[in-house]
């Protein structure tokens, strides 16, 4: 299991799929092995991004640096806010679980520039 980790974590390009090394494609954001689980179709719900939150902590534990988890955060949260078919309440979850991490970490929340839509 920590070879996986090490991998994922200092090569940053590698996941596991089906037991197979498969490399990311320069280009598409890897936010950690759940998003694999999403079937194509993005963010669904605020449990998903709670999932990748939990494998970020994760990641942070194996020695993923925070200039890492802070662009993958940004990330998430960008995902969020443009996500069209995901409920605004899903949304609000969401984005109060992402800030919530931010702040264990010391981090200043993000703020909405607009409001949801």
């Amino acid at each position: 299991m920590r070879g996986q980790f090490y991998d994922r974590v200092f090569k940053g390009r590698i996941t596991f799929e089906n037991g197979k090394a498969i490399v990311v494609d320069k280009g598409k954001l890897y936010l950690g092995r759940k998003v694999k689980d999403f079937n194509g179709k993005g963010l669904e719900n605020a449990e998903q991004v709670k999932e990748i939150l939990d494998e970020l902590k994760e990641d942070m534990d194996y020695g993923l640096s925070p200039k890492v988890i802070n662009a993958r955060l940004y990330a998430l949260f960008m995902g969020v806010l443009h996500k069209k078919d995901m409920p605004e309440s899903e949304k609000e979850k969401a984005i109060k679980y992402i800030n919530d991490f931010r702040e264990s970490l010391g981090w200043k929340p993000y703020e909405l520039k607009y409001p949801l839509q």
